[in-house]
């Protein structure tokens, strides 16, 4: 099987969970996601299958769109309802709508430093963030650059809180509404997290897990219909892509392509391999040409 699904995860289960759910109701083996959902964060979860999960760089650069719920008054370990009580605001620093919107406004839009929860799936000398923390190892987590495109406050009851917000990849909405909480002199956790759209696959197109089949599958061109094609119609060729000989390739005309990739297809439609388009002829340490541009998946 290859494609890709666009999955609407629930809240309470882990996004590997899906991962396991899914493998014996299409019969799939190899199947990967897009971007790691908490356990209590429901929404949007792209999933690929088979060679497919070779394309997840596709996704990098495809702007995350969340809505939060922030509770005010405490701080959580996890900085979430699951996590367990830090620390309680000493006084409550009661806002006005006004006010917190331009707090909002001014610290969180743009891009910014932030430092992501220790209960993270960061890598910290090859162990994951969250393991460590649970088995109470002493660890630093280093801040990262992050982008935040927007962000809307659309809620305020206090001690509630609700904002709208798309980021880049790697921005945790979790330090959002703690750091939201540190600002404002209160404290804040997340209670509500759902992952509304990953680019233009919003909520609305994902399927419930319930009613999963080989039917939600979609294919290359479903997903990325506006990516330049190539046809390579001649049959060893195709077989000396595959193989990685790209001899041939690097004397293609690339001045028509719009985007950053061009997709190399055979008659059929079927996907031979990705092309990155900037990096064709481009000279690597090992001086092997071209090496990793190619995404080579069977037709």
């Amino acid at each position: 099987m290859k494609g890709f699904l666009i999955a609407n995860k629930p809240a309470g289960i882990t996004s590997f969970d899906v991962i396991k759910k899914l493998k014996p109701i299409l019969k799939e083996k190899k199947i990967g996601h897009v971007g790691t959902l908490d356990p209590f964060a429901e929404g949007v979860l792209i999933l690929a299958f088979g060679r497919y999960t070779k394309l997840f760089f596709l996704f990098d650069d495809m702007p995350k769109e969340y809505m939060a719920v922030g509770v005010f008054g405490e701080s959580r370990d996890t900085d979430d309802i699951n996590g367990n009580v830090l620390k309680f605001s000493d006084k409550k620093n009661i806002l006005s709508f006004a006010e917190l919107e331009n707090i909002i406004k001014k610290n969180f839009r743009g891009n910014i430093i932030q430092k992501p929860p220790i209960f993270s799936a960061k890598r910290i000398n090859g162990k994951r963030a969250y393991n460590m923390a649970r088995e109470n190892i002493d660890f630093e987590i280093k801040s990262v650059n992050v982008c935040i495109n927007n962000i809307e406050l659309l809620e305020y009851d206090y001690p509630f809180f609700k904002i709208k917000t798309s980021v880049s990849k790697g921005t945790y909405i979790r330090a959002i509404i703690r750091d939201i909480g540190e600002i404002t002199g209160n404290f804040a956790y997340t209670k509500e997290l759902i992952r509304t759209a990953i680019g233009d696959f919003s909520l609305d197109k994902a399927s419930d897990l319930n009613n999963i089949s080989s039917k939600n599958i979609l294919s290359f061109f479903d997903m990325f219909k506006n990516i330049d094609k190539k046809i390579i119609e001649n049959e060893k060729t195709i077989k000396q892509i595959l193989c990685g000989n790209t001899k041939m390739i690097e004397n293609f005309d690339f001045t028509y392509i719009k985007n950053k990739y061009l997709a190399l297809i055979d008659k059929n439609n079927n996907l031979i391999a990705l092309i990155e388009k900037e990096n064709i002829n481009k000279e690597n340490k090992d001086n092997r040409k071209n090496k990793n541009i190619f995404a080579f998946i069977n037709s």
